[in-house]
């Protein structure tokens, strides 16, 4: 899977450099500015993917660390939302809604980041385009912090969830969407560094919710 997943971004960045350096002198401006957009964009998978799969040993070798610091999470939130956005996804189809009397937390950013850019993006991108997503945050000092992603896209097979968070798992029934099979494991993972939980609830052709659940002791201050 993982050579599969580099042989993409590579064989695009050698095409681009190739078509660059044999008709560097013959292509007009515009022809060779198309090409560094997609070289900067293959790389970026690239970075991506070698960023999770460095991910899953760490926690494999127990080296993963979790490491809090006091985030204003209301407003980490809409950065995850826009940043799932400039990956291509479209913020005007996450609909954000905050409860809580509290905003600032104690959470590990890049942990959260792996939970909610992966959940967020899986929701866009396994939903049609007219169909909206549901982000729910809800803060409490005694509670912790509580995440709830709902989407209205192709589900997954009931027989499949037991195998939801295994590393390179991919559901039968995603068809030509691209991905590696890495993202739910790592979101698992960063939940239980985090001391929380995670649950699912999906029905294939309607739609998938997933809950996380961080403690009050890494949830609050």
């Amino acid at each position: 899977m993982i050579s599969h997943q580099f042989r993409t971004p590579l064989s695009t960045i050698l095409s681009s450099a190739q078509l660059l350096e044999k008709y560097w002198d013959t292509f007009t401006e515009e022809k060779r500015k198309k090409h560094f957009p997609k070289i900067e964009i293959a790389v970026s998978r690239m970075t991506s993917l070698l960023d999770d799969v460095l991910f899953i040993g760490r926690t494999d070798s127990n080296k993963a660390v979790f490491t809090p610091k006091i985030l204003n999470i209301r407003a980490y939130c809409q950065d995850v939302i826009e940043e799932v956005s400039m990956i291509g996804y479209g913020t005007d189809r996450v609909d954000f809604a905050f409860e809580g009397t509290i905003e600032d937390v104690m959470a590990d950013d890049k942990l959260l980041r792996h939970i909610l850019v992966n959940l967020l993006s899986n929701a866009v991108k396994y939903s049609p385009r007219e169909m909206r997503v549901e982000f729910l945050l809800r803060v409490h000092p005694d509670t912790g912090m509580y995440f709830r992603i709902s989407d209205h896209g192709i589900g997954i097979p009931a027989e499949e969830l037991p195998r939801l968070f295994e590393v390179f798992h991919r559901a039968s029934n995603v068809g030509n969407v691209q991905g590696t099979g890495l993202g739910l494991s790592i979101v698992k993972r960063s939940v239980e560094l985090h001391g929380g939980r995670i649950s699912v609830d999906s029905k294939e052709g309607i739609g998938t919710t997933f809950i996380v659940e961080l403690p009050s002791s890494s949830g609050s201050i």
